[in-house]
């Protein structure tokens, strides 16, 4: 959500100055909500994608920005708990589960592929194929049961699908247990939802953020020594009649072309042999740049 929704959703917990309510009277306010109560809330704050809109976001500039770190209330918050992302769909989301993974990493936690011994649970998901979103309705299905057992188990969605509004509206529907729901462009804010997730008595949705900035300096937990993936752009101004990934992924934000090198630099150093360079449009690196630079010349 942007900041105006971020207000509209202030307002629409506290209520107005004369609703000002006691911490257990909010609270029991919250209990008494139902699903329909927070699909109301998203139908009036969502905004679906428009192409006309969407076609003229490439006016707006992109900001890089290198300041990303684990909040000091967050920091070591995950010690002797575990993680576990599934990752569904293209090398972009593997490539995010990674970045995922290192935040998580660096708040404290370790990872585990057994769904018994998580505290967090992960679904980074994919919206190109109607199959892949089947698995992942059918894998929270199967969750459910866990999160009966274990009511501090948080469990998210987060990914492609995330960004669909009927994705969403079904969640909140039949799948009311999930804590947390946040899309493509708010990877960098994991500690935040996650303290909202593990303190807060509602479902935190957290998408269609503002899709203009590129977030250098995020960890990565990398699987092997050998292949590495880099990325190099984000999103697509194609708009293919057939393709939702303008949409779900934003507009074409090309990396600097020196934050790149490094980052390959380091991995040559680390003793990498092999990089793959990520985009979902890498044709069109370097056409947002200031400078006349292409993917020719990055090679």
């Amino acid at each position: 959500m942007n900041e105006q929704q971020r207000k509209e959703m202030s307002q629409i917990r506290q209520g107005g100055p004369e609703e000002s309510l006691s911490e257990d009277e909010n609270l029991n306010r919250i209990k008494q909500k139902t699903s329909e109560d927070f699909m109301k809330y998203f139908e009036t704050t969502y905004q679906p994608p428009n192409m006309r809109d969407a076609q003229r976001r490439k006016r707006k500039e992109t900001d890089v920005l290198y300041d990303f770190e684990i909040p000091e209330d967050m920091d070591q918050s995950g010690k002797g708990k575990k993680y576990m992302i599934r990752t569904y769909g293209c090398q972009m989301n593997e490539h995010d589960t990674e970045v995922m993974a290192g935040i998580f990493e660096e708040m404290g936690y370790e990872s585990t592929s057994n769904t018994k011994e998580a505290d967090i649970i992960l679904l980074n998901t994919c919206a190109i194929r109607e199959n892949a979103e089947n698995k992942v309705f059918g894998e929270i299905g199967h969750l459910k049961p866990l999160k009966m057992e274990n009511p501090n188990l948080i469990i998210g969605v987060c990914g492609c699908m995330s960004q669909e509004e009927s994705v969403v509206n079904r969640i909140l529907k039949k799948h009311p247990f999930i804590d947390l729901i946040f899309g493509t462009h708010n990877i960098h804010r994991l500690p935040q939802l996650v303290k909202e997730a593990m303190f807060g008595k509602e479902m935190v949705i957290d998408v269609w953020s503002k899709e203009g900035d590129i977030i250098e300096n995020l960890p990565r937990s990398r699987k092997g020594k050998i292949k590495a993936w880099v990325n190099i752009m984000y999103g697509c101004d194609k708009f293919c009649t057939y393709c939702i990934v303008p949409y779900t992924r934003g507009k074409e934000r090309s990396r600097l072309p020196k934050d790149i090198i490094q980052e390959v630099r380091h991995l040559a150093a680390q003793g990498y042999k092999e990089v793959t360079l990520l985009g979902q449009n890498v044709n069109a690196y370097g056409k947002d740049l200031d400078i006349e630079y292409g993917l020719g010349d990055l090679m």
